[in-house]
């Protein structure tokens, strides 16, 4: 990323050879705080920025690295610029597009709500809501799109069930409560499953029953629940389904990245889920005490992971600058 101004990010290579260390060969430059990379269907690396999600031609014969945008125009002011998404088996992109604000307050240019409702989240081109983008028919470089439910302050996880294709969304809820004040111990964060045309609460109501009056909200049943509470500023970013390769105790787990400085974050936490492709009991570690430990290790703060086909856990960790591998045993 660079920082959160634009124009310093860098799309980055590493190889290595065996028994050697890492080479680091620099790609890209003066991107727009990069955040999200996936393949796609067709296996074509799709980077996003916080403008536009584009797809990447890597360096060939001679030729540096280029971009070639697929969807542009993205809103990128306000507290939460960063795009981060996931492409299911049939090629649809979800994009998550952040609130604004903390809690519907003015901010950036973006008026605030009112008793009449929040504008920032809803109508036809919300933000704080999950987007639904695939490629116009015809076309592999033309995407179009559609927001797909609201209502989500910060969805920077986001990952679909290998098996029932269902989405499942990691919120990253509000700081400052109804009253202004920020609390360590509340609100909750959440784990989604997102469905269309649901409204998932933000910013009327966090968790089962933190609700706020302000914008007109009167019950926190007139949202949908979340499946599971996750522990207050934990800030879950990245999360996948862990595949077949996985250690048989969490083959099929949903891995969560707790990004967060606060006691519920710094670690790497897993799901189980059911029969019904349901999460059920509670989030167990696979990385904990995380804290700093002087003498021993500073605090970690996982962004993303991904897998590989031995079932290791790719770990990048911001907080040290770190690339990190876990190897199961």
């Amino acid at each position: 990323m660079g920082g959160w101004d634009a124009g310093h990010g860098r799309l980055l290579a590493l190889t290595r050879k065996p028994g050697q260390p890492f080479q680091v060969d620099v790609l890209l430059t003066g991107l727009n705080r990069p955040h999200a990379i996936r393949r796609d269907a067709q296996g074509r690396i799709l980077l996003a920025e916080a403008h536009q999600i584009s797809r990447v031609e890597l360096p060939a014969a001679g030729r540096p690295a280029r971009l070639h945008p697929l969807i542009t125009g993205l809103p990128q002011q306000g507290r939460h610029p960063l795009k981060t998404f996931v492409i299911d088996a049939d090629g649809t992109l979800w994009l998550n597009q952040g609130a604004p604000s903390d809690h519907c307050e003015a901010f950036d240019g973006v008026a605030a709500g009112d008793a009449q409702g929040c504008g920032q989240t809803g109508g036809t081109a919300p933000w704080a809501a999950v987007w639904r983008y695939s490629p116009r028919a015809g076309t592999a470089d033309a995407w179009e799109g559609h927001a797909y439910a609201w209502g989500l302050r910060n969805s920077m996880g986001l990952a679909v069930h290998p098996d029932s294709g269902q989405l499942w969304q990691a919120e990253n809820s509000r700081d400052a409560l109804a009253d202004g004040s920020y609390a360590p111990d509340t609100p909750p964060d959440e784990l989604n499953r997102v469905e269309a045309g649901r409204h998932y609460g933000w910013p009327h109501c966090t968790g089962t029953d933190v609700l706020d009056t302000s914008f007109g909200a009167r019950s926190c049943a007139d949202y949908a629940a979340p499946a599971k509470l996750i522990p207050p500023h934990a800030a879950p970013l990245g999360m996948l389904f862990y595949g077949p390769a996985a250690p048989a105790a969490w083959r099929g787990a949903l891995v969560m990245a707790w990004h967060g400085y606060q006691p519920g974050g710094h670690r790497l936490m897993a799901w189980h889920f059911d029969a019904r492709h349901q999460p059920t009991g509670e989030a167990q570690p696979l990385i904990s005490g995380w804290a700093a430990q002087p003498g021993r290790h500073p605090m970690g703060a996982p962004v993303d992971l991904d897998q590989d086909a031995q079932g290791r856990l790719w770990i990048t960790e911001d907080r040290n600058g770190t690339l990190l591998v876990l190897v199961p045993r």
